[in-house]
Formats: structure tokens, C-alpha cells, sequence
């Protein structure tokens, strides 16, 4: 089963409208005769970071905690491969299929309120 690849940039809005610097972005990256893939918008809202040396211990754990995450879905995927046979099905996420998920993320003020400390949000 072939999965997608998805990259996330991250990039500035040089003062402008949002939509001006991914319209911009779209349109340097368009190649029509050979399109390679799609882009699209995956909005954050702004986090309260706190100071540099709290965010760089962030930093490490957000690595650590990526590949035992990692680990974990791919041992789910490897699982639900085996129980579901030739009948595989997708993977989902809250019943989503995982790709449209992806595509259309949207940020979850309720659980992830965006005015806590960036440190209260991860833990």
C-alpha cells in the first residue's frame, strides 16, 4: 500500500495577508507540465513560546516523544495490515481517512488553547 509523502514549510507572511503568501508560494512552486504534488494551507495559531531555553527543552523531548509516537502507528498499521488481510482498509483518524485529515487540519481551541504556555500544551 502506497502512502503519500507530506512535507510542512513553514513560511513568512512578509507583513502581508496569509493567503497573499501562500497564493505566492503556490504559484512559484506550479509546474503544469509535470505537476509533482499539491500544496496545501495547515494553520497554526500563534503559541505562547516562553523563553529560548524552555522551547530548546521542548525541542529535545519533541524528539524523543516523535519516535516512540512513530513506533506506535507503525505497529498499529502493521496490526491492522494482518487482522484485515487482503480486505486492508485505511487507516483513520476519528473516522476520517488519514490523508483528508491531513489536508484539512484545523486546530482544536477547545483541547489546545492557543493563550496557554507552549510547555502547559505539550504536557
Amino acid at each position: 500500500m502506497s502512502h503519500p509523502t507530506y512535507l510542512i514549510t513553514s513560511i513568512s507572511n512578509s507583513g502581508s495577508a496569509p493567503e497573499n503568501s501562500f497564493r505566492q508560494l503556490q504559484n512559484a512552486a506550479a509546474c503544469p507540465s509535470a505537476p509533482y504534488g499539491e500544496m496545501f494551507k495547515l494553520e497554526v495559531p500563534s503559541l505562547m513560546v516562553g523563553t529560548l531555553d524552555s522551547l530548546m527543552t521542548l525541542s529535545d523531548d519533541l524528539g524523543k516523544t516523535d519516535s516512540i509516537i512513530e513506533s506506535i502507528v507503525r505497529k498499529v498499521e502493521k496490526s491492522s495490515m494482518e487482522l484485515a488481510g487482503k480486505k486492508a482498509t485505511e487507516l483513520t483518524v476519528g473516522g476520517v481517512p488519514s490523508t483528508r485529515y491531513i489536508q484539512q487540519f484545523a486546530w482544536d481551541y477547545a483541547k489546545y488553547p492557543n493563550r496557554r504556555p507552549l510547555k502547559e500544551l505539550v504536557s
